[in-house]
Protein backbone atom coordinates (compact mmCIF):
# COMPACT_ATOMS: atom_id res chain seq x y z
CA UNK A 1 0.00 0.00 0.00
CA UNK A 2 3.11 2.52 1.26
CA UNK A 3 4.96 1.84 -2.66
CA UNK A 4 1.55 2.41 -4.41
CA UNK A 5 0.96 5.61 -2.50
CA UNK A 6 5.05 6.53 -3.30
CA UNK A 7 4.70 5.37 -6.68
CA UNK A 8 1.23 8.02 -7.17
CA UNK A 9 3.20 10.67 -5.64
CA UNK A 10 6.02 10.65 -7.96
CA UNK A 11 3.68 10.10 -10.92
CA UNK A 12 1.77 13.36 -9.51
CA UNK A 13 5.17 15.41 -9.03
CA UNK A 14 6.37 14.31 -12.74
CA UNK A 15 3.00 15.45 -14.40
CA UNK A 16 3.08 18.49 -12.16
CA UNK A 17 6.56 19.30 -13.70
CA UNK A 18 5.64 18.47 -17.12
CA UNK A 19 2.94 20.82 -17.34
CA UNK A 20 4.71 23.94 -15.78
CA UNK A 21 7.39 23.38 -18.04
CA UNK A 22 4.80 23.20 -20.98
CA UNK A 23 4.17 26.76 -19.73
CA UNK A 24 7.05 27.92 -19.47
CA UNK A 25 8.07 26.80 -23.07
CA UNK A 26 4.57 27.97 -24.34
CA UNK A 27 5.00 31.36 -23.05
CA UNK A 28 8.40 31.85 -24.21
CA UNK A 29 7.05 31.02 -27.73
CA UNK A 30 4.55 33.64 -27.47
CA UNK A 31 7.09 36.31 -26.42
CA UNK A 32 9.19 35.24 -29.31
CA UNK A 33 6.45 35.52 -31.49
CA UNK A 34 5.53 38.51 -30.39
CA UNK A 35 8.57 40.18 -30.29
CA UNK A 36 9.09 39.45 -34.14
CA UNK A 37 5.81 40.76 -34.98
CA UNK A 38 7.04 43.75 -33.19
CA UNK A 39 9.91 44.29 -35.27
CA UNK A 40 8.14 43.23 -38.69
CA UNK A 41 5.99 46.15 -37.34
CA UNK A 42 8.53 48.92 -36.20
CA UNK A 43 10.47 48.10 -39.95
CA UNK A 44 6.93 48.09 -42.00
CA UNK A 45 6.34 51.47 -39.83
CA UNK A 46 9.63 53.58 -40.96
CA UNK A 47 9.28 52.20 -44.35
CA UNK A 48 5.68 53.74 -44.64
CA UNK A 49 7.31 56.75 -42.73
CA UNK A 50 10.03 57.48 -45.16
CA UNK A 51 9.30 61.25 -46.45
CA UNK A 52 9.68 61.30 -50.42
CA UNK A 53 10.16 64.07 -52.85
CA UNK A 54 9.12 63.64 -56.39
CA UNK A 55 10.77 65.84 -59.06
CA UNK A 56 8.54 67.55 -61.76
CA UNK A 57 11.27 68.82 -63.44
CA UNK A 58 14.78 69.35 -63.62
CA UNK A 59 17.16 72.45 -64.85
CA UNK A 60 17.78 71.90 -68.55
CA UNK A 61 21.59 71.90 -67.79
CA UNK A 62 24.13 72.23 -64.75
CA UNK A 63 25.71 75.31 -63.14
CA UNK A 64 29.96 74.07 -63.62
CA UNK A 65 31.46 77.12 -62.19
CA UNK A 66 34.47 77.37 -60.73
CA UNK A 67 35.92 78.69 -57.12
CA UNK A 68 37.22 81.62 -57.99
CA UNK A 69 33.86 83.04 -59.74
CA UNK A 70 31.93 82.79 -56.84
CA UNK A 71 32.24 85.12 -52.87
CA UNK A 72 31.67 83.29 -49.65
CA UNK A 73 29.53 84.52 -47.60
CA UNK A 74 30.61 83.88 -44.20
CA UNK A 75 28.03 85.54 -41.53
CA UNK A 76 29.05 82.85 -39.49
CA UNK A 77 32.25 80.27 -38.94
CA UNK A 78 31.66 77.14 -40.12
CA UNK A 79 31.03 74.06 -38.20
CA UNK A 80 33.25 71.41 -38.48
CA UNK A 81 32.02 67.93 -36.81
CA UNK A 82 35.19 66.37 -34.64
CA UNK A 83 34.72 63.41 -32.57
CA UNK A 84 37.53 61.95 -30.00
CA UNK A 85 38.03 58.48 -30.03
CA UNK A 86 36.19 58.00 -26.97
CA UNK A 87 33.03 59.04 -28.59
CA UNK A 88 33.31 57.12 -31.74
CA UNK A 89 31.23 53.81 -32.11
CA UNK A 90 31.45 53.46 -35.95
CA UNK A 91 31.34 51.05 -38.78
CA UNK A 92 34.83 51.26 -40.32
CA UNK A 93 34.23 50.87 -44.70
CA UNK A 94 37.18 51.13 -46.83
CA UNK A 95 37.24 52.58 -50.30
CA UNK A 96 40.40 53.23 -52.11
CA UNK A 97 42.75 51.72 -49.68
CA UNK A 98 41.18 54.96 -47.41
CA UNK A 99 39.68 53.84 -44.21
CA UNK A 100 36.09 55.49 -43.68
CA UNK A 101 34.12 55.50 -40.48
CA UNK A 102 29.94 55.84 -40.59
CA UNK A 103 28.10 56.91 -37.70
CA UNK A 104 24.57 57.58 -37.95
CA UNK A 105 24.70 58.39 -41.26
CA UNK A 106 27.91 60.80 -41.17
CA UNK A 107 31.09 59.74 -42.21
CA UNK A 108 34.91 60.51 -40.79
CA UNK A 109 38.22 59.88 -41.05
CA UNK A 110 40.91 59.83 -38.78
CA UNK A 111 43.81 62.22 -37.93
CA UNK A 112 45.97 61.77 -34.92
CA UNK A 113 43.84 60.51 -32.45
CA UNK A 114 40.79 62.40 -33.46
CA UNK A 115 37.56 61.68 -36.34
CA UNK A 116 37.28 64.73 -38.82
CA UNK A 117 33.63 64.93 -40.75
CA UNK A 118 34.16 64.35 -44.52
CA UNK A 119 32.12 63.65 -47.22
CA UNK A 120 32.43 59.95 -48.64
CA UNK A 121 33.56 59.35 -52.01
CA UNK A 122 31.28 58.53 -54.86
CA UNK A 123 31.33 54.92 -55.51
CA UNK A 124 31.48 53.91 -51.33
CA UNK A 125 29.32 51.02 -50.55
CA UNK A 126 27.31 50.70 -47.69
CA UNK A 127 24.66 47.64 -46.09
CA UNK A 128 22.04 49.93 -45.23
CA UNK A 129 20.70 53.39 -45.07
CA UNK A 130 20.88 55.80 -42.46
CA UNK A 131 17.74 55.97 -39.77
CA UNK A 132 15.56 58.95 -41.49
CA UNK A 133 16.94 59.39 -45.52
CA UNK A 134 14.64 60.97 -47.99
CA UNK A 135 13.89 59.12 -50.91
CA UNK A 136 13.85 60.94 -54.22
CA UNK A 137 12.16 60.24 -57.25
CA UNK A 138 13.59 61.82 -60.25
CA UNK A 139 11.83 60.25 -63.40
CA UNK A 140 12.59 56.96 -63.07
CA UNK A 141 15.61 56.84 -60.94
CA UNK A 142 15.92 56.52 -57.12
CA UNK A 143 17.63 58.41 -54.89
CA UNK A 144 18.14 58.58 -50.95
CA UNK A 145 19.52 61.73 -49.20
CA UNK A 146 20.91 62.00 -45.91
CA UNK A 147 23.21 64.86 -44.76
CA UNK A 148 24.38 65.83 -47.68
CA UNK A 149 25.13 62.53 -49.19
CA UNK A 150 23.14 60.78 -52.27
CA UNK A 151 22.69 56.97 -52.48
CA UNK A 152 21.08 54.62 -54.98
CA UNK A 153 20.54 50.62 -54.45
CA UNK A 154 22.85 48.70 -55.16
CA UNK A 155 23.41 44.73 -54.93
CA UNK A 156 22.52 44.28 -51.39
CA UNK A 157 22.94 47.42 -50.40
CA UNK A 158 23.47 51.19 -52.01
CA UNK A 159 25.94 53.07 -53.53
CA UNK A 160 26.89 57.00 -52.82
CA UNK A 161 26.61 58.89 -56.07
CA UNK A 162 27.10 62.43 -57.20
CA UNK A 163 23.83 64.77 -56.63
CA UNK A 164 21.77 64.31 -59.43
CA UNK A 165 20.46 68.10 -61.06
CA UNK A 166 17.14 68.76 -59.74
CA UNK A 167 17.20 66.81 -56.58
CA UNK A 168 15.48 68.51 -53.81
CA UNK A 169 15.90 68.53 -49.90
CA UNK A 170 14.53 69.83 -47.25
CA UNK A 171 17.86 70.34 -45.15
CA UNK A 172 21.43 70.88 -45.55
CA UNK A 173 24.32 69.77 -42.98
CA UNK A 174 25.25 72.65 -40.70
CA UNK A 175 28.68 72.88 -42.07
CA UNK A 176 27.12 74.31 -45.58
CA UNK A 177 28.09 77.76 -47.04
CA UNK A 178 26.63 80.68 -48.71
CA UNK A 179 28.04 81.83 -51.68
CA UNK A 180 27.31 84.64 -54.08
CA UNK A 181 27.16 83.75 -58.46
CA UNK A 182 26.17 86.89 -60.63
CA UNK A 183 24.37 88.69 -57.75
CA UNK A 184 22.27 85.82 -56.26
CA UNK A 185 22.45 83.58 -53.15
CA UNK A 186 23.39 80.06 -53.45
CA UNK A 187 24.13 77.10 -50.53
CA UNK A 188 27.12 75.02 -51.23
CA UNK A 189 28.05 71.82 -49.66
CA UNK A 190 31.22 69.55 -50.82
CA UNK A 191 31.48 71.72 -54.28
CA UNK A 192 27.50 70.66 -54.91
CA UNK A 193 25.08 74.22 -55.49
CA UNK A 194 21.90 74.68 -53.98
CA UNK A 195 19.27 77.19 -55.16
CA UNK A 196 16.66 77.58 -51.99
CA UNK A 197 13.40 76.79 -53.44
CA UNK A 198 9.33 75.72 -52.02
CA UNK A 199 8.49 72.51 -52.11
CA UNK A 200 4.94 71.50 -51.09
CA UNK A 201 4.90 75.02 -49.19
CA UNK A 202 8.07 73.50 -47.48
CA UNK A 203 11.52 75.36 -47.93
CA UNK A 204 13.75 73.40 -49.50
CA UNK A 205 17.38 73.01 -51.64
CA UNK A 206 17.43 71.99 -55.51
CA UNK A 207 20.58 71.38 -56.63
CA UNK A 208 21.53 73.23 -59.53
CA UNK A 209 25.15 72.99 -60.04
CA UNK A 210 28.61 72.22 -59.11
CA UNK A 211 31.76 74.23 -58.37
CA UNK A 212 34.95 72.61 -59.56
Amino acid sequence: MKARKFLLIVALMIATVAVNAQSRNNGQNQKSAKQTTQQKQSSKNNSSSQRTVTVQSQPSSAKNVSRSQVSYRKSTPTVVAVRSQNQMNAQVIKKDNKEYYAQSGVYYRKYNDNYIKVAPPVGLNVQVLPQGSLKIVIGNRNYFYFEGVYYQSSGNGYIVETPPVGAIVYALPADYERVELDGQTYYEYNGVLYSRVSYQGERAYEVVGYLN
